[in-house]
Protein backbone atom coordinates (compact mmCIF):
# COMPACT_ATOMS: atom_id res chain seq x y z
CA UNK A 1 0.00 0.00 0.00
CA UNK A 2 2.46 2.34 0.32
CA UNK A 3 4.30 1.78 -2.41
CA UNK A 4 0.89 2.72 -4.42
CA UNK A 5 0.65 5.84 -2.50
CA UNK A 6 4.07 7.30 -3.60
CA UNK A 7 3.41 6.86 -7.19
CA UNK A 8 0.67 9.12 -6.83
CA UNK A 9 1.96 11.67 -5.16
CA UNK A 10 5.24 11.74 -7.59
CA UNK A 11 2.87 11.35 -10.49
CA UNK A 12 0.90 14.42 -8.85
CA UNK A 13 4.21 16.52 -8.64
CA UNK A 14 5.24 16.22 -11.61
CA UNK A 15 1.95 17.08 -13.34
CA UNK A 16 1.76 20.55 -11.13
CA UNK A 17 5.29 21.65 -12.58
CA UNK A 18 4.13 21.08 -16.19
CA UNK A 19 1.37 23.63 -15.42
CA UNK A 20 4.01 26.63 -14.17
CA UNK A 21 6.40 26.08 -16.97
CA UNK A 22 2.94 26.75 -19.42
CA UNK A 23 1.96 30.01 -17.52
CA UNK A 24 5.19 32.05 -17.67
CA UNK A 25 5.61 31.23 -21.63
CA UNK A 26 1.76 33.54 -21.41
CA UNK A 27 3.29 35.91 -19.55
CA UNK A 28 5.72 37.05 -22.14
CA UNK A 29 5.17 40.60 -23.65
CA UNK A 30 4.94 41.88 -27.44
CA UNK A 31 8.03 44.20 -28.35
CA UNK A 32 6.27 44.55 -31.63
CA UNK A 33 5.93 48.74 -32.34
CA UNK A 34 5.84 49.36 -35.61
CA UNK A 35 3.44 51.84 -37.48
CA UNK A 36 1.38 49.54 -40.17
CA UNK A 37 -0.62 52.67 -42.04
CA UNK A 38 -0.99 56.10 -41.73
CA UNK A 39 -3.55 58.18 -43.15
CA UNK A 40 -4.03 61.85 -42.99
CA UNK A 41 -8.38 62.72 -42.90
CA UNK A 42 -9.41 65.88 -44.19
CA UNK A 43 -13.30 65.86 -44.55
CA UNK A 44 -14.45 63.36 -47.24
CA UNK A 45 -10.53 63.17 -48.74
CA UNK A 46 -8.13 60.45 -47.16
CA UNK A 47 -4.15 60.58 -47.78
CA UNK A 48 -1.85 57.65 -47.24
CA UNK A 49 1.13 57.99 -46.27
CA UNK A 50 4.31 55.45 -47.77
CA UNK A 51 6.41 53.72 -44.00
CA UNK A 52 9.56 53.31 -44.75
CA UNK A 53 10.85 51.17 -41.40
CA UNK A 54 14.70 51.26 -42.69
CA UNK A 55 14.82 55.29 -41.99
CA UNK A 56 11.41 55.71 -39.55
CA UNK A 57 10.07 57.83 -41.93
CA UNK A 58 6.38 58.74 -43.21
CA UNK A 59 5.83 60.69 -46.47
CA UNK A 60 2.41 61.88 -47.52
CA UNK A 61 1.77 63.62 -50.76
CA UNK A 62 -1.62 65.39 -50.52
CA UNK A 63 -3.40 67.44 -53.06
CA UNK A 64 -5.76 70.66 -52.31
CA UNK A 65 -5.33 70.35 -48.65
CA UNK A 66 -4.19 73.23 -46.68
CA UNK A 67 -1.35 72.49 -44.14
CA UNK A 68 -1.73 75.48 -41.94
CA UNK A 69 -4.84 74.06 -40.92
CA UNK A 70 -5.05 71.33 -37.84
CA UNK A 71 -5.25 68.35 -39.70
CA UNK A 72 -6.33 64.91 -38.07
CA UNK A 73 -4.14 61.18 -38.58
CA UNK A 74 -5.56 58.28 -38.50
CA UNK A 75 -2.58 55.49 -37.35
CA UNK A 76 -2.62 51.86 -37.21
CA UNK A 77 0.11 49.88 -34.72
CA UNK A 78 1.31 46.69 -33.93
CA UNK A 79 -0.50 44.82 -31.62
CA UNK A 80 -1.23 46.11 -27.94
CA UNK A 81 1.73 49.38 -29.39
CA UNK A 82 0.27 52.33 -27.99
CA UNK A 83 0.99 55.84 -29.93
CA UNK A 84 2.00 59.44 -28.70
CA UNK A 85 1.12 61.76 -29.63
CA UNK A 86 -2.44 60.97 -29.92
CA UNK A 87 -3.43 61.02 -33.54
CA UNK A 88 -6.90 61.93 -32.72
CA UNK A 89 -5.64 64.86 -31.62
CA UNK A 90 -5.96 67.55 -34.84
CA UNK A 91 -2.20 69.44 -35.35
CA UNK A 92 -0.63 71.42 -37.94
CA UNK A 93 1.57 69.53 -40.32
CA UNK A 94 3.19 71.91 -42.35
CA UNK A 95 6.74 71.13 -40.58
CA UNK A 96 7.74 67.35 -39.83
CA UNK A 97 5.71 65.59 -37.15
CA UNK A 98 6.84 62.56 -34.90
CA UNK A 99 4.87 59.90 -33.52
CA UNK A 100 6.18 57.64 -30.53
CA UNK A 101 5.10 54.17 -30.90
CA UNK A 102 5.57 52.23 -27.64
CA UNK A 103 5.35 48.29 -27.72
CA UNK A 104 3.79 46.25 -24.65
CA UNK A 105 7.02 45.43 -23.13
CA UNK A 106 7.95 48.60 -23.04
CA UNK A 107 10.81 49.62 -26.66
CA UNK A 108 10.06 52.44 -28.37
CA UNK A 109 10.35 53.16 -32.27
CA UNK A 110 10.02 56.99 -33.28
CA UNK A 111 8.33 57.25 -36.84
CA UNK A 112 8.99 61.02 -38.83
CA UNK A 113 5.79 62.20 -40.90
CA UNK A 114 6.85 64.30 -43.52
CA UNK A 115 3.86 66.17 -46.07
CA UNK A 116 4.58 67.18 -49.50
CA UNK A 117 2.60 68.87 -51.36
CA UNK A 118 1.48 67.67 -54.27
CA UNK A 119 -1.01 69.95 -55.68
CA UNK A 120 0.45 71.46 -59.63
CA UNK A 121 -2.52 73.57 -60.83
CA UNK A 122 -2.63 76.64 -63.06
CA UNK A 123 -5.56 78.50 -60.65
CA UNK A 124 -6.22 81.53 -62.67
CA UNK A 125 -5.20 83.01 -65.98
CA UNK A 126 -6.13 86.37 -67.11
CA UNK A 127 -4.65 88.59 -70.40
CA UNK A 128 -4.63 92.14 -70.42
CA UNK A 129 -4.98 93.03 -74.08
CA UNK A 130 -5.97 96.81 -74.83
CA UNK A 131 -7.08 98.04 -71.07
CA UNK A 132 -9.56 94.95 -70.91
CA UNK A 133 -8.97 91.54 -68.83
CA UNK A 134 -9.52 89.01 -70.22
CA UNK A 135 -9.76 85.88 -67.61
CA UNK A 136 -9.15 81.90 -68.58
CA UNK A 137 -11.45 79.43 -68.58
CA UNK A 138 -9.44 76.57 -66.50
CA UNK A 139 -10.22 72.28 -67.33
CA UNK A 140 -7.86 70.78 -64.77
CA UNK A 141 -9.06 67.31 -66.77
CA UNK A 142 -7.69 67.67 -70.08
CA UNK A 143 -5.08 70.66 -68.75
CA UNK A 144 -6.32 73.19 -70.83
CA UNK A 145 -6.73 77.18 -70.33
CA UNK A 146 -9.46 78.59 -72.82
CA UNK A 147 -9.88 82.35 -73.70
CA UNK A 148 -11.74 84.56 -75.59
CA UNK A 149 -9.82 87.45 -76.27
CA UNK A 150 -10.60 90.67 -78.92
CA UNK A 151 -7.67 92.21 -80.59
CA UNK A 152 -5.18 89.85 -79.39
CA UNK A 153 -3.27 90.28 -82.76
CA UNK A 154 -2.60 93.90 -81.73
CA UNK A 155 -0.74 92.51 -78.61
CA UNK A 156 2.44 90.55 -79.17
CA UNK A 157 4.28 90.59 -75.86
CA UNK A 158 1.46 90.25 -72.70
CA UNK A 159 2.81 88.99 -69.50
CA UNK A 160 0.13 87.13 -68.01
CA UNK A 161 -1.50 87.09 -64.92
CA UNK A 162 -0.93 83.66 -63.40
CA UNK A 163 -1.64 81.92 -59.84
CA UNK A 164 -0.75 78.42 -58.78
CA UNK A 165 -0.79 75.78 -56.32
CA UNK A 166 0.96 76.17 -53.13
CA UNK A 167 4.58 75.47 -52.79
CA UNK A 168 4.43 74.46 -56.91
CA UNK A 169 6.69 76.28 -59.91
CA UNK A 170 5.70 76.83 -63.11
CA UNK A 171 7.55 77.29 -66.32
CA UNK A 172 8.20 79.58 -68.15
CA UNK A 173 8.60 82.40 -65.44
CA UNK A 174 5.03 83.74 -65.07
CA UNK A 175 6.73 87.14 -65.11
CA UNK A 176 8.28 86.46 -68.98
CA UNK A 177 5.98 87.75 -72.02
CA UNK A 178 4.45 85.52 -74.02
CA UNK A 179 3.11 86.36 -77.77
CA UNK A 180 -0.63 84.30 -77.52
CA UNK A 181 -0.54 84.70 -81.00
CA UNK A 182 1.46 81.73 -80.97
CA UNK A 183 0.49 78.25 -79.19
CA UNK A 184 2.02 78.60 -75.99
CA UNK A 185 2.07 75.90 -72.69
CA UNK A 186 2.94 76.18 -69.47
CA UNK A 187 4.33 73.38 -67.05
CA UNK A 188 3.35 73.21 -63.13
CA UNK A 189 5.60 71.08 -61.08
CA UNK A 190 4.50 70.59 -57.33
CA UNK A 191 6.23 70.47 -54.35
CA UNK A 192 6.04 66.38 -54.86
CA UNK A 193 7.87 66.74 -58.44
CA UNK A 194 4.72 65.87 -60.07
CA UNK A 195 4.00 67.54 -63.32
CA UNK A 196 1.28 69.20 -64.97
CA UNK A 197 1.45 70.65 -68.71
CA UNK A 198 -1.08 73.46 -69.50
CA UNK A 199 -2.17 74.57 -73.11
CA UNK A 200 -3.50 78.40 -73.63
CA UNK A 201 -6.01 77.83 -76.37
CA UNK A 202 -6.91 80.93 -77.21
CA UNK A 203 -10.18 82.28 -79.73
CA UNK A 204 -9.67 85.84 -81.09
CA UNK A 205 -12.09 88.63 -82.62
CA UNK A 206 -9.88 90.59 -84.67
CA UNK A 207 -10.73 94.34 -84.22
CA UNK A 208 -12.56 96.23 -86.57
CA UNK A 209 -10.50 98.21 -89.04
CA UNK A 210 -13.60 100.19 -90.30
CA UNK A 211 -13.86 103.84 -89.86
CA UNK A 212 -16.56 105.53 -91.87
CA UNK A 213 -19.08 107.58 -91.09
CA UNK A 214 -22.24 106.43 -92.66
CA UNK A 215 -24.37 109.03 -92.65
CA UNK A 216 -24.63 113.03 -92.23
CA UNK A 217 -27.71 114.41 -90.97
CA UNK A 218 -29.36 118.28 -89.91
CA UNK A 219 -32.64 117.72 -88.31
CA UNK A 220 -34.24 121.21 -87.84
CA UNK A 221 -37.58 121.61 -86.91
CA UNK A 222 -38.48 118.33 -87.65
CA UNK A 223 -37.07 118.79 -91.36
CA UNK A 224 -34.10 116.58 -92.21
CA UNK A 225 -31.14 117.32 -94.61
CA UNK A 226 -28.73 114.39 -95.55
CA UNK A 227 -24.62 114.94 -96.63
CA UNK A 228 -23.50 113.22 -99.72
CA UNK A 229 -20.28 111.70 -98.48
CA UNK A 230 -17.58 110.66 -100.61
CA UNK A 231 -15.20 107.99 -98.96
CA UNK A 232 -12.88 108.21 -101.29
CA UNK A 233 -12.54 112.42 -101.15
CA UNK A 234 -13.13 111.41 -97.29
CA UNK A 235 -15.57 114.95 -97.75
CA UNK A 236 -19.27 115.38 -96.59
CA UNK A 237 -21.68 118.08 -98.94
CA UNK A 238 -24.33 119.28 -96.92
CA UNK A 239 -27.18 121.63 -97.77
CA UNK A 240 -29.77 123.21 -95.47
CA UNK A 241 -32.69 126.04 -95.79
CA UNK A 242 -32.26 125.95 -92.06
CA UNK A 243 -29.62 127.48 -89.55
CA UNK A 244 -26.45 125.78 -89.39
CA UNK A 245 -25.17 127.57 -86.70
CA UNK A 246 -24.32 126.33 -83.23
CA UNK A 247 -26.26 122.46 -84.42
CA UNK A 248 -25.37 118.68 -83.28
CA UNK A 249 -25.71 116.50 -86.29
CA UNK A 250 -26.96 113.81 -86.44
CA UNK A 251 -23.99 110.81 -87.41
CA UNK A 252 -24.00 107.09 -87.82
CA UNK A 253 -19.97 105.68 -87.83
CA UNK A 254 -18.97 102.20 -88.93
CA UNK A 255 -19.78 99.62 -85.29
CA UNK A 256 -16.83 99.94 -82.99
CA UNK A 257 -15.95 102.85 -83.83
CA UNK A 258 -15.59 106.38 -82.34
CA UNK A 259 -15.53 109.95 -83.64
CA UNK A 260 -14.09 113.14 -82.23
CA UNK A 261 -15.48 115.63 -81.90
CA UNK A 262 -18.56 114.45 -80.15
CA UNK A 263 -21.12 113.97 -82.39
CA UNK A 264 -23.51 115.68 -79.91
CA UNK A 265 -21.58 118.91 -79.74
CA UNK A 266 -22.88 121.46 -81.61
CA UNK A 267 -21.05 123.17 -84.32
CA UNK A 268 -20.82 126.43 -86.18
CA UNK A 269 -20.96 124.88 -89.91
CA UNK A 270 -20.53 128.29 -91.75
CA UNK A 271 -17.04 126.65 -91.03
CA UNK A 272 -15.17 123.86 -92.74
CA UNK A 273 -15.34 121.00 -89.87
CA UNK A 274 -13.34 118.19 -89.57
CA UNK A 275 -14.40 114.89 -88.00
CA UNK A 276 -11.89 111.82 -86.87
CA UNK A 277 -13.52 108.42 -87.17
CA UNK A 278 -11.24 106.05 -85.01
CA UNK A 279 -11.70 102.27 -85.90
CA UNK A 280 -11.62 99.53 -82.73
CA UNK A 281 -8.20 98.48 -84.40
CA UNK A 282 -6.74 102.13 -84.11
CA UNK A 283 -6.78 103.36 -87.47
CA UNK A 284 -8.32 106.91 -88.56
CA UNK A 285 -10.32 108.37 -91.38
CA UNK A 286 -10.61 112.31 -91.49
CA UNK A 287 -13.68 113.37 -93.09
CA UNK A 288 -14.08 117.24 -94.03
CA UNK A 289 -17.86 118.37 -93.79
CA UNK A 290 -18.74 121.14 -96.32
CA UNK A 291 -22.12 122.83 -95.61
CA UNK A 292 -24.48 125.52 -97.30
CA UNK A 293 -26.72 127.46 -95.65
CA UNK A 294 -29.46 128.97 -98.34
CA UNK A 295 -31.15 131.03 -95.58
CA UNK A 296 -33.11 133.93 -96.47
CA UNK A 297 -32.63 136.07 -93.13
CA UNK A 298 -33.89 139.12 -93.75
CA UNK A 299 -36.68 141.57 -95.64
CA UNK A 300 -35.91 145.48 -95.33
CA UNK A 301 -34.85 145.14 -91.73
CA UNK A 302 -36.45 142.25 -90.49
CA UNK A 303 -34.29 140.09 -87.19
CA UNK A 304 -32.82 137.00 -88.17
CA UNK A 305 -35.13 135.57 -85.53
CA UNK A 306 -38.09 133.00 -86.23
CA UNK A 307 -40.42 133.93 -83.39
CA UNK A 308 -40.83 138.02 -85.14
CA UNK A 309 -42.94 138.68 -88.29
CA UNK A 310 -42.20 141.46 -90.41
CA UNK A 311 -45.18 143.24 -92.21
CA UNK A 312 -46.17 144.78 -95.28
CA UNK A 313 -48.98 146.68 -97.51
CA UNK A 314 -49.61 144.90 -101.10
CA UNK A 315 -47.41 147.76 -102.80
CA UNK A 316 -44.46 147.46 -101.30
CA UNK A 317 -41.33 146.60 -102.72
CA UNK A 318 -38.75 144.90 -100.38
CA UNK A 319 -35.27 144.48 -99.83
CA UNK A 320 -34.71 140.84 -99.36
CA UNK A 321 -30.79 139.82 -97.99
CA UNK A 322 -29.90 136.25 -98.42
CA UNK A 323 -26.76 133.61 -98.40
CA UNK A 324 -26.88 131.32 -101.47
CA UNK A 325 -30.09 132.39 -103.39
CA UNK A 326 -30.22 133.14 -106.80
CA UNK A 327 -33.66 133.93 -108.65
CA UNK A 328 -31.68 134.26 -111.62
CA UNK A 329 -31.24 130.62 -111.50
CA UNK A 330 -32.70 129.04 -114.36
CA UNK A 331 -35.68 126.62 -113.00
CA UNK A 332 -35.99 128.96 -109.93
CA UNK A 333 -38.75 130.62 -109.02
CA UNK A 334 -39.21 132.76 -105.60
CA UNK A 335 -42.82 132.29 -104.18
CA UNK A 336 -44.62 134.01 -101.04
CA UNK A 337 -46.31 130.69 -100.00
CA UNK A 338 -48.71 130.12 -96.65
CA UNK A 339 -51.18 126.97 -96.38
CA UNK A 340 -53.35 128.40 -98.64
CA UNK A 341 -51.38 130.36 -101.44
CA UNK A 342 -48.80 130.53 -103.69
CA UNK A 343 -47.59 133.85 -105.46
CA UNK A 344 -44.83 133.88 -107.51
CA UNK A 345 -42.47 136.99 -106.89
CA UNK A 346 -40.15 138.64 -109.87
CA UNK A 347 -37.62 140.54 -108.23
CA UNK A 348 -34.97 143.45 -109.36
CA UNK A 349 -31.51 144.59 -108.38
CA UNK A 350 -29.80 141.24 -107.84
CA UNK A 351 -26.42 141.53 -106.54
CA UNK A 352 -24.26 138.95 -104.98
CA UNK A 353 -20.67 139.24 -102.74
CA UNK A 354 -18.51 136.87 -101.17
CA UNK A 355 -18.71 137.12 -97.46
CA UNK A 356 -14.45 137.88 -95.88
CA UNK A 357 -15.02 135.76 -92.76
CA UNK A 358 -17.04 132.50 -93.57
CA UNK A 359 -16.99 132.60 -97.72
CA UNK A 360 -20.10 132.96 -98.22
CA UNK A 361 -21.94 134.09 -100.75
CA UNK A 362 -24.34 136.60 -99.95
CA UNK A 363 -27.22 137.94 -102.24
CA UNK A 364 -29.77 140.92 -102.26
CA UNK A 365 -32.29 142.04 -104.58
CA UNK A 366 -36.03 143.89 -104.12
CA UNK A 367 -39.33 142.05 -104.91
CA UNK A 368 -42.81 143.28 -105.76
CA UNK A 369 -45.63 142.19 -104.38
CA UNK A 370 -48.61 141.19 -106.32
CA UNK A 371 -52.04 143.20 -106.32
CA UNK A 372 -53.75 140.12 -105.86
CA UNK A 373 -52.03 138.64 -102.61
CA UNK A 374 -54.87 137.91 -99.99
CA UNK A 375 -54.15 138.92 -96.64
CA UNK A 376 -52.71 137.05 -94.02
CA UNK A 377 -49.70 136.90 -90.93
CA UNK A 378 -48.65 133.66 -91.89
CA UNK A 379 -46.68 133.68 -95.11
CA UNK A 380 -42.93 132.60 -95.47
CA UNK A 381 -40.58 133.68 -98.73
CA UNK A 382 -39.99 130.03 -100.43
CA UNK A 383 -37.30 129.62 -103.15
CA UNK A 384 -37.46 126.73 -105.18
CA UNK A 385 -34.83 125.27 -108.01
CA UNK A 386 -36.27 122.80 -110.56
CA UNK A 387 -39.55 122.62 -107.72
CA UNK A 388 -37.25 121.59 -104.89
CA UNK A 389 -37.30 123.58 -101.72
CA UNK A 390 -33.91 125.44 -101.03
CA UNK A 391 -34.03 128.26 -98.81
CA UNK A 392 -37.14 129.75 -96.86
CA UNK A 393 -37.38 132.81 -94.94
CA UNK A 394 -36.95 132.33 -91.06
CA UNK A 395 -39.76 135.01 -89.87
CA UNK A 396 -43.09 135.18 -90.99
CA UNK A 397 -44.84 137.99 -93.30
CA UNK A 398 -47.57 139.82 -92.89
CA UNK A 399 -49.49 140.87 -95.87
CA UNK A 400 -52.38 143.24 -95.82
CA UNK A 401 -54.30 144.11 -98.71
CA UNK A 402 -57.21 146.32 -97.66
CA UNK A 403 -56.76 150.25 -97.96
CA UNK A 404 -53.69 150.00 -99.55
CA UNK A 405 -51.50 153.18 -99.37
CA UNK A 406 -50.59 154.62 -103.02
CA UNK A 407 -48.41 157.07 -103.52
CA UNK A 408 -49.09 159.04 -107.33
CA UNK A 409 -46.04 161.29 -107.15
CA UNK A 410 -43.45 163.24 -105.17
CA UNK A 411 -43.07 167.18 -105.40
CA UNK A 412 -39.33 167.00 -106.89
CA UNK A 413 -37.30 164.12 -108.30
CA UNK A 414 -34.03 165.61 -106.43
CA UNK A 415 -33.72 166.55 -102.69
CA UNK A 416 -31.18 168.54 -101.08
CA UNK A 417 -30.59 169.34 -97.55
CA UNK A 418 -33.22 171.76 -95.85
CA UNK A 419 -36.00 170.71 -98.59
CA UNK A 420 -39.21 169.73 -98.06
CA UNK A 421 -40.53 166.44 -99.18
CA UNK A 422 -44.43 166.30 -100.24
CA UNK A 423 -45.98 162.91 -101.01
CA UNK A 424 -49.46 162.62 -102.54
CA UNK A 425 -51.57 159.62 -103.48
CA UNK A 426 -54.53 157.87 -101.19
CA UNK A 427 -54.20 155.96 -98.24
CA UNK A 428 -51.16 157.38 -97.12
CA UNK A 429 -50.16 156.88 -93.56
CA UNK A 430 -47.78 159.11 -90.89
CA UNK A 431 -44.96 157.32 -91.32
CA UNK A 432 -41.49 157.09 -93.62
CA UNK A 433 -37.95 155.39 -94.01
CA UNK A 434 -34.91 156.79 -96.26
CA UNK A 435 -32.43 154.82 -96.86
CA UNK A 436 -29.82 157.01 -97.65
CA UNK A 437 -25.90 156.62 -99.28
CA UNK A 438 -23.96 156.38 -96.22
CA UNK A 439 -25.85 153.15 -95.57
CA UNK A 440 -28.35 154.58 -92.66
CA UNK A 441 -32.01 154.05 -92.72
CA UNK A 442 -34.05 156.67 -91.08
CA UNK A 443 -37.45 156.54 -89.77
CA UNK A 444 -40.01 159.50 -89.18
CA UNK A 445 -43.10 159.23 -87.36
CA UNK A 446 -46.15 161.36 -86.64
CA UNK A 447 -44.07 163.90 -84.99
CA UNK A 448 -42.15 164.63 -87.95
CA UNK A 449 -44.80 164.35 -90.67
CA UNK A 450 -48.09 166.27 -91.84
CA UNK A 451 -50.48 164.34 -93.32
CA UNK A 452 -53.47 165.66 -94.26
CA UNK A 453 -56.87 164.74 -93.10
CA UNK A 454 -58.09 162.98 -96.61
CA UNK A 455 -54.50 160.50 -96.18
CA UNK A 456 -53.79 162.19 -99.38
CA UNK A 457 -50.40 164.45 -99.04
CA UNK A 458 -48.09 164.01 -96.63
CA UNK A 459 -45.06 166.38 -95.99
CA UNK A 460 -41.61 166.38 -94.23
CA UNK A 461 -39.12 168.83 -93.69
CA UNK A 462 -35.62 167.86 -94.46
CA UNK A 463 -33.78 169.50 -92.36
CA UNK A 464 -32.74 167.18 -89.15
CA UNK A 465 -29.95 164.97 -90.63
CA UNK A 466 -27.52 167.00 -93.55
CA UNK A 467 -25.63 163.94 -93.43
CA UNK A 468 -28.22 161.72 -95.07
CA UNK A 469 -27.38 163.78 -98.27
CA UNK A 470 -23.93 162.37 -100.26
CA UNK A 471 -22.81 166.14 -100.92
CA UNK A 472 -22.16 165.91 -97.01
CA UNK A 473 -19.78 163.48 -98.27
CA UNK A 474 -18.30 165.28 -101.13
CA UNK A 475 -19.89 162.15 -103.27
CA UNK A 476 -22.39 162.50 -106.31
CA UNK A 477 -26.49 162.47 -106.17
CA UNK A 478 -27.66 159.18 -104.94
CA UNK A 479 -30.89 157.22 -105.80
CA UNK A 480 -32.42 157.02 -102.63
CA UNK A 481 -35.50 154.91 -101.87
CA UNK A 482 -38.25 156.46 -99.63
CA UNK A 483 -40.32 153.55 -98.28
CA UNK A 484 -44.07 154.33 -96.27
CA UNK A 485 -43.87 152.83 -93.03
CA UNK A 486 -46.41 153.16 -90.00
CA UNK A 487 -47.02 151.12 -87.35
CA UNK A 488 -44.89 148.45 -88.21
CA UNK A 489 -45.52 147.90 -91.99
CA UNK A 490 -43.98 148.55 -94.57
CA UNK A 491 -46.12 150.18 -97.89
CA UNK A 492 -44.87 151.65 -101.08
CA UNK A 493 -41.45 153.10 -102.03
CA UNK A 494 -40.79 155.63 -104.29
CA UNK A 495 -37.32 156.31 -105.27
CA UNK A 496 -35.79 160.11 -105.65
CA UNK A 497 -32.30 161.38 -105.96
CA UNK A 498 -30.79 162.99 -102.78
CA UNK A 499 -27.75 165.42 -103.65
Amino acid sequence: MKKIVILMLTALLALNCSKDDNSNDSQQLNSANKILSFIIVDGNNTFNGIINDATNTINVVTNDLNLSELLTASIEVSQNATVSPSPSTPRNFSNPVTFTITAENGDQNTYTVNITNGDNKILTFSLLINNEIYNGDIDHITKTISIETTGLETNTSIVPTITISTLATISPDINLAQNFNNNISYTVTSESNEEAIYNIEITNTSLSSEKKILSFQFIEDGVTFDGVINHDALTINIESYKRIINIPPVITTSDNATISPDANETQDFRNDITYTVTAQDGSTNTYTVYSIGYDISSMNSAPNTTDLVTKYFTKATPFIKCKYVNPTLPNSQLLLENDSNSYILSTSDFSSTVGSTFGETFTTFYIELPDNIETGNDYKLIFKVDGVLTAESNFMVDILSEDVPDIFSSNQSSYSYQDTLTLTGENLTPGLRIATSNGSIYQYGASNINLNSQSTELTIELDNNSNMFPSYYGDPPFNTAVMLFANGRYGETIWVNFD
